[in-house]
């Protein structure tokens, strides 16, 4: 009995002792729970200025802070041992936005925040313009964008609501207008007038200005226009030249076309065939050029701005230079003289006058020869290893002048 008593009072004096380290072991733990305070009471600061972060500590501890913000993210040590003095690192101090911060002490996180960095009014106002596109047509319909971005000193988007002063010249024209800026930018549509030239454009924000830009408003598209030509004389002689020449070629509002407009020039000649030539207007005038036919012909000739504009039809005839000339066979017939061959007013024609001789045999042609005259005569050889003797069929042309000689016997 004694025996039992024993053992229930053990027993008791285990369980006293149990739940008295218990309880002091729970003491213990929450005397080393480690927590901070943010002794800093600014939460919005200027870009470029020292951020300091400030935390107490109710237990000296070895303390690190996490810093995140859209530069990415880092991690910063206290300045001095077990105290809770954080800078924030320059290259994010100097741009806006927001900055979140963990501080990490013990064995995890004690503290977790955020702070706004805004741009920096107080430091001198940078520009960033934007003009685009360099050039529009005239007319009042096409325009360009002018686009200003004022940012701080380290190149921070001012707030929403910056004033923005846009002003711009033309001609006798000038006109300025104040904007209010809105999600970074300020931005204003300037449309053309119906006069061509140059725009000129800047911005100002504050005390600064941006540099000049330039926007040129080109002509718009041309209207139809009138052709006319030019010429030594009326001869196809195949040599001289004749110039097409446009009127001066404007646009609806009258400006003239920019230098450099494309005129093509297309020519049909009595037989349906077409013939071209082209020029770049300067000043708005463009002039073709095309050498003479050499034979009898009519032209009609009309010109076009390519899928722009296009002229009257102007018809021109040319008349035969040559009449007639002479033809002479030598050494068994295979040595052919032409000419010489006389012009309008009985000259020799030009060096460089086109002869052809086709040449049959048995009713085919068997080959096609040209030549160029030289002082008016053309000669051309049949050489025997080339032309079997016999009978051949021959015939020349020379300035829409056809001869035809029949039998003509090589040996």
């Amino acid at each position: 009995m004694k025996l039992r008593k024993k053992h229930i009072i053990l027993l008791l004096l285990e369980s006293l002792i149990c739940t008295i380290s218990i309880a002091f072991t729970t003491v213990l733990e929450k005397t080393d729970e480690v927590s901070a305070v943010l002794l800093t009471k600014e939460r919005v600061f200027e870009a470029g200025n020292t951020i300091v972060l400030d935390f107490k500590l109710n237990t000296p501890v070895r303390t690190q802070l996490f810093i995140h913000s859209s530069f990415g993210s880092n991690v910063i040590d206290s300045d001095e041992q077990n105290t809770a003095h954080f800078v924030v690192p320059e290259f994010m101090a100097k741009k806006k936005g927001l900055v979140s911060y963990t501080l990490l002490g013990g064995s995890g996180s004690l503290y977790e925040g955020e702070i706004r960095i805004i741009p920096n009014t107080k430091t001198k106002v940078h520009l960033e313009s934007y003009i685009g596109p360099p050039s529009i047509i005239a007319g009042g319909e096409d325009y360009t964008m002018q686009i200003i971005v004022p940012t701080d000193s380290y190149d921070n988007p001012l707030p929403d609501s910056t004033a923005v002063l846009i002003r711009h010249q033309f001609l006798d024209i000038e006109k300025e207008s104040i904007l209010q800026s809105k999600d970074m930018i300020g931005w204003i549509n300037i449309f053309s007038y119906e006069q061509s030239g140059r725009i000129l454009l800047f911005s100002k924000v504050g005390g600064t200005v941006s540099k000049e830009f330039s926007v040129e408003v080109y002509p718009s598209l041309p209207e139809n226009f009138e052709i006319k030509s030019n010429r030594k004389h009326a001869y196809a002689d195949g040599n001289q030249i004749t110039e097409f020449i446009t009127s001066i070629i404007k646009d609806e509002y009258g400006n003239i076309v920019s230098d450099g407009s494309l005129v093509k020039f297309v020519i049909r000649d009595a037989k349906g065939l077409l013939l071209h030539t082209q020029g770049s207007t300067v000043n708005g005038q463009a002039v073709g050029k095309i050498l003479h036919p050499d034979h009898k012909d009519t032209w009609q000739i009309k010109a076009y701005v390519p899928g722009m504009a296009e002229s009257n039809t102007l018809t021109i005839a040319y008349t035969q230079v040559l009449n007639d000339f002479e033809v002479k066979f030598n050494d068994d017939n295979r040595e052919i003289t032409i000419g010489p061959l006389i012009s309008f007013m009985e000259q020799l024609i030009p060096d460089g006058t086109i002869v052809k001789i086709d040449i049959f045999k048995d009713n085919q042609k068997i080959e096609t020869r040209i030549k160029t005259s030289s002082q008016g005569i053309v000669r051309f050889l049949l050489q025997d290893g080339f032309y079997v003797s016999g009978n051949y069929d021959i015939q020349i042309k020379a300035l829409g002048i056809q001869k035809e000689f029949k039998n003509i016997a090589l040996k």
